[in-house]
């Protein structure tokens, strides 16, 4: 039978079984590491995805998870792990950062790494899954490339993993295993008490590469208050912006107060200039979020400390329309 992969089960022959999130994650954990793991997928790529992928598994089922790797001319059968209770072969597409733009190519490898497999691990294969990271969705030749796959060998299960299928499986580990997978998150006490050291550092960075920038005209009418759904932004990002709403004003307050009265203007000028680029290139709402994201803390894992203060300063921004989308206002009749 051929599906896409449910978040509430985990396929175990021809039965299933519940996944079993770990009690001990609070939501702002999970919030901050569903971002860390989409920032980690857009940035692997190649066998840096297929390693990921592999930690990812080797932390949830252990020995039980292998690991497989080309040896000489020999190649993998079209194999990048297996789970040997149940037969789950898994096949890895980490594409350039988490978007392909080639189709073609796409399909070809998954009919190829499929043949190989086939004619290989037929003995051992129950299941085969290719693994992903193209976070905005699948193409549509994709969805019915692996249900030709399944009509033509109806013996065998068919199932993609992407980023949904990599966070259940992520939050069925422990805290600290996730954290040595994706590094340490900010926890509510830490929100409540940003470092207005660590602030000070980020807008310093930012207000430098302003100086090197014309500014723009600040938009300061009020926030509309739909404007987080207007924009269609992932629920963790959203999640993000309406948590650090609380520390917006320290935000709004370190620029009314700094020495240099224009570095507010300067920095949503900055960031303002990213949105708009990123947005002519058509970049979905998460990945410009990503990006501005990383505008801010660089890429790799970011210590508690610099998240709040990214997320305090990205919420001062998305609330003083530098960033993202108002509604359009409906004209009187």
């Amino acid at each position: 039978m051929w599906s896409t992969y449910d978040p509430q089960t985990e396929s175990k022959g021809r039965t299933t079984i519940a996944m079993k999130l770990s009690p001990e994650i609070s939501v702002e954990q999970r919030y901050w590491w569903r971002i860390a793991l989409e920032l980690r997928l857009r940035q692997c790529n190649s066998d840096a995805f297929q390693d990921f992928f592999s930690a990812v598994m080797g932390h949830l089922h252990g020995d039980d998870f292998v690991r497989v790797r080309p040896f000489g001319k020999l190649g993998d059968s079209g194999c990048d792990g297996y789970l040997i209770s149940t037969g789950q072969l898994f096949q890895c597409y980490g594409a350039l950062n988490g978007e392909t733009k080639q189709v073609a190519t796409l399909i070809k490898k998954m009919k190829e790494d499929f043949a190989k497999a086939a004619a290989c691990l037929a003995a051992i294969m129950q299941e085969w899954h290719f693994v992903h990271n193209l976070i905005e969705g699948l193409p549509i030749e994709a969805v019915t490339t692996l249900k030709g796959l399944e009509q033509a060998s109806p013996k065998i299960q068919f199932r993609f993993v992407g980023f949904e299928g990599f966070a259940e499986r992520l939050f069925e580990l422990s805290s600290e295993r996730i954290a040595s997978l994706l590094g340490p998150v900010a926890s509510q006490a830490d929100t409540k008490n940003l470092d207005v050291a660590t602030l000070r550092k980020l807008v310093h960075e930012l207000a430098v590469a302003a100086d090197k920038t014309q500014q723009n005209t600040v938009d300061l009418r009020p926030v509309p208050v739909n404007k987080l759904a207007y924009n269609q932004l992932p629920n963790h990002w959203k999640m993000l912006i309406s948590g650090g709403w609380m520390n917006a004003h320290l935000v709004a307050t370190y620029f009314e107060r700094h020495p240099d009265p224009l570095t507010g203007d300067k920095v949503a000028s900055v960031f303002r200039k990213k949105y708009e680029y990123y947005k002519a290139q058509n970049l979905a709402p998460a990945e410009i979020m990503a990006a501005l994201f990383e505008l801010v803390t660089g890429i790799g894992n970011v210590l508690p400390q610099q998240q709040v203060a990214t997320q305090a300063l990205l919420a001062y921004l998305f609330e003083n329309c530098d960033i993202f989308e108002r509604e359009p206002e409906l004209s009187a009749l």
